[in-house]
């Protein structure tokens, strides 16, 4: 018989009378050859098969030779540009792509990266926007950092610079940004890293003193809103926290209210209507700001169910009944409505409280110095200091928190030392109210209803 060329093949039968193309493409490095098989009803099919196989093996080979030619030409490129050609791309393209795709909802909660967006918008775009990456060194982010203490661009045009604690926080915004940099446009290295920034100091807590409590809490009965702001008092809760609270959140069974949602007011910019963790109130895509209620508080361990004092549980029971013999509507069912029965605004709440501070001629109370007050006032009172932090929901306290769980008395004791400082005699005439179980005393009331509204709009 002729000898078959070279690389030509062979075929075989098998038992179910289809045809294997068997061919030798190549040796190893023991000399053993490189074999690839093709199957198919016919010999036409199996060489038809060994055609595309080659084609393919063509196509791979050339891209690959493709590839090493282009890294070659980088390579080369880099070594006369003294950088590499992908660390061309401009601040101001490659930062807010990569807000967008690791900074933005539902990645980050709307207000996190509106503060980003607000940084990018006021500061870093300036500075940076024009520059290419590979041109942003260290000694640029030195000389950023050392004019924002001078000067800083304030958002608030107030004159002097930016304060330590925002130059750190930008700090870290851009670290993050670079040390992706340096993987995506092959950057040699973070240059933020051997920057220096000023220390940031520990701010100073306004904190009222007992006196100025009880000059407070008198003033504060004049206020409308007086309930939601003795309950930020006496609970410590953010006033986000305080304003997004439902009357489905006291439960006067056990006695305590419950903290799983966050009231704040957010750029337009930084929201989505299809973000499933967000309810936005009364959406206009052409106002620049929105109210939202978000499912989840501050920080992941905020989500918490607090013991409330006596006290301030029948304060809470006597503002639903006068709620509900008021004009005022509550279709969403808030514990804190306004007149309009919609939610309050972050924003109105500090003035009222500025206003009240003003009125007693003391310095001024913001919502924040209503949680120091409480947390000074419990550790006064030799409060264990874990049982403080759990009642103020604060992050670094998850292990702290499941203690709390079990020490349900500690708590209820600890909140209940508030209740010294709030006199009932002062609060306006409201339902009599029966109890006798000693650490349920409210289970048998029965809140009052609201008319619901009908058509939520999100």
């Amino acid at each position: 018989m002729t000898r078959r060329p070279n690389g030509e093949g062979s075929f075989y039968q098998q038992k179910d009378k289809s045809w294997v193309y068997q061919i030798t493409y190549g040796r190893k490095a023991d000399g053993s050859p490189y074999r690839k098989s093709f199957k198919g009803r016919t010999k036409t099919i199996c060489k038809e098969r060994r055609a595309q196989w080659e084609e393919e093996q063509a196509r791979l080979k050339a891209e690959e030779e493709a590839q090493a030619a282009e890294s070659a030409r980088l390579e080369e490129l880099r070594a006369k540009l003294g950088h590499p050609i992908e660390s061309e791309i401009l601040f101001s393209e490659a930062f807010p792509q990569w807000l967008d795709l690791y900074k933005a909802p539902p990645a980050r909660k709307p207000s996190t990266y509106a503060s980003y967006l607000d940084t990018y918008r006021i500061h870093f775009a300036e500075a940076f926007g024009d520059m290419p990456l590979y041109q942003i060194t260290q000694d640029v982010v030195q000389d950023y950092y050392q004019q924002k203490q001078k000067t800083g661009a304030r958002a608030d045009q107030k004159k002097g610079g930016l304060s330590p604690k925002t130059i750190h926080n930008q700090h870290m915004l851009l670290k993050d940004f670079f040390e992706y940099a340096v993987k995506k446009y092959k950057l040699p290295g973070n240059p933020v890293l051997g920057t220096t920034r000023p220390a940031v100091p520990t701010p100073e807590m306004r904190v009222l003193s007992p006196s100025e409590m009880q000059i407070f809490i008198e003033e504060v009965m004049r206020e409308t809103q007086r309930v939601a702001i003795l309950t930020t008092l006496f609970v410590g809760f953010r006033v986000g926290e305080v304003l997004a609270l439902k009357i489905s959140d006291l439960n006067l069974e056990k006695q305590t209210l419950s903290v799983n949602k966050n009231l704040l007011r957010v750029p337009t910019a930084a929201i989505s209507p299809d973000n499933p963790n967000i309810q936005i109130l009364n959406y206009d895509p052409k106002k620049k700001t929105h109210l939202i209620v978000q499912n989840t508080p501050k920080t992941s361990t905020s989500h918490r169910e607090i013991n409330i004092s006596d006290g301030l549980c029948e304060l809470l029971v006597r503002h639903l009944f006068t709620l509900a013999n008021s004009t005022w509507p509550n279709p969403d069912g808030l514990l804190f409505p306004s007149k309009a029965g919609t939610h309050l605004d972050p924003k109105s709440f500090e003035i009222r409280l500025a206003a009240v501070s003003k009125r007693c001629e003391i310095r001024k109370v913001n919502p924040h110095a209503l949680r120091h007050t409480l947390a000074t006032r419990l550790v006064e009172d030799k409060v264990p200091l874990n049982i403080v932090q759990g009642i103020l929901g604060h992050a670094s306290i998850e292990t702290t928190r499941k203690y709390l769980h079990k020490n349900e008395d500690i708590e209820r004791e600890a909140i209940g030392t508030m209740s010294n400082y709030l006199h009932m005699d002062q609060m306006d005439a409201a339902p009599k109210l029966n109890g006798t179980a000693p650490r349920a005393k409210f289970a048998d009331v029965i809140l009052p209803t609201f008319p619901q509204r009908r058509n939520h709009t999100v």
